[in-house]
């Protein structure tokens, strides 16, 4: 799988979810597959040790994105669920 297509992996997963009409339920249970969380650690282990070529950044700069997408979207399903 080449760089663009791993991290456009996880943004497809996410529009298959929203895509889907999800209840709140679903989305705070949401959870990237496991081969998008396998390689998102992958890019972690390659940063910590100072291997990320300029690809390989924009990669882990778009996982991280989606994460704080959905971070994003999750706390809002909470406040709204705690007023």
């Amino acid at each position: 799988m080449s760089t663009r297509e791993a991290a456009s992996k996880v943004f497809e997963e996410i529009a298959h979810l929203f895509g889907s009409g999800p209840t709140d339920e679903q989305i705070l249970n949401f959870r990237p597959s496991a081969d998008v969380a396998q390689r998102a650690s992958q890019l972690l282990s390659l940063n910590r040790t100072g291997q990320l070529d300029d690809d390989l950044k924009h990669e882990l700069d778009q996982f991280e994105q989606a994460e704080l997408l959905m971070r994003m979207v999750k706390v809002r399903i909470l406040a709204r669920q705690g007023s």
